[in-house]
C-alpha cells in the first residue's frame, strides 16, 4: 500500500524525497527497515516504513503524513502480517489548531464497521487519537484492507483540501507535544525503535524524518 500512498498525494501535490543518512535502512534483532522521508508541498511531512522479521514470517508497513501547514489530523497508517493474521490501523490524532469535521472518514469507518475490530488496549495517547480512527484484525484480510485504506485516505486527501493553511509554528508546536509524549511516555513503535538504536537516535529519527515536528 505505500506505493499507493504515494501516488495518490503525488496526483495532488508535489513530492520531494528528503535524505535521512544512516536511518534509511536499520538491521538489527533479526528486523530489517527500510525507512524513507518526503516533502509535500502546502502540506508537510509524509514517512514511509517497511519492515521485515522472524525470517520473513513477520511483515510490517507504515505510512506518517503530518500535516505543518494545514490545520489537518496527522494521519497513521499501519498494517501488521504475523503469521497469518492481518492487522491494520488507520489512526488521526489530533494536532490541530481548531477542530475540523472528519464526518466523511467517519462514513467510511462505518462502510466497514462489519469487518473484525481490534482491541489495541489503553495508552497514554488515546485522549489525541480522533473518533474516525479505526484497527481491524483477521486472517487473509490484506485484500480487504486494500479496499479500506483507498476509500479511508481519498477521504483524507479531501479533508486536506478542505482545511485551512494554518501557523507553522503553532502547527509544528502541536506535533511536536505529541511526537515528546511518544519519545518520553512510550509507544509500541517507539519503544521498539529505542531498543534498536537507543534513545537518542529514535529522538532524532523521529523529530526530523518521521514527523518532522522540528
Amino acid at each position: 500500500m505505500i506505493s499507493y500512498f504515494l501516488k495518490a498525494v503525488k496526483e495532488n501535490y508535489n513530492v520531494k524525497k528528503r535524505s535521512i543518512t544512516e536511518y534509511s535502512r536499520i538491521h538489527k534483532n533479526f528486523m530489517d527497515f527500510c525507512i524513507d522521508a518526503y516533502t509535500i508541498s502546502e502540506i508537510g511531512n509524509l514517512s514511509t516504513v517497511k519492515m521485515s522479521g522472524l525470517f520473513g514470517m513477520m511483515k510490517m508497513e507504515t505510512v506518517i503524513l503530518t500535516p505543518l501547514y494545514k490545520d489537518a489530523p496527522l494521519f497513521s497508517y499501519d498494517l501488521i502480517q504475523v503469521m497469518g493474521k492481518d492487522t491494520l490501523l488507520l489512526e488521526l490524532y489530533d494536532t490541530q489548531i481548531k477542530a475540523v469535521d472528519c464526518k466523511e472518514l467517519e462514513k467510511v469507518k462505518g462502510k466497514y464497521q462489519k469487518l473484525p475490530d481490534h482491541d489495541l488496549g489503553t495508552h497514554w495517547y488515546d485522549h489525541l487519537k480522533l473518533s474516525a480512527s479505526l484497527s481491524k484484525r483477521g486472517k487473509k484480510m490484506v485484500s480487504v484492507y486494500e479496499n479500506l485504506c483507498r476509500d479511508y485516505f481519498q477521504a483524507y486527501l479531501k479533508l486536506l483540501v478542505d482545511c485551512d493553511f494554518c501557523d507553522q509554528k503553532k502547527k509544528q508546536a502541536l506535533v511536536k507535544s505529541y511526537v515528546d509524549g511518544l519519545l518520553n511516555q512510550g509507544g509500541p513503535s517507539t519503544d521498539q525503535f529505542k531498543k534498536m538504536i537507543g534513545e537518542n537516535a529514535t529522538r532524532e529519527l523521529f523529530s526530523k524524518y518521521i514527523f518532522a515536528s522540528e
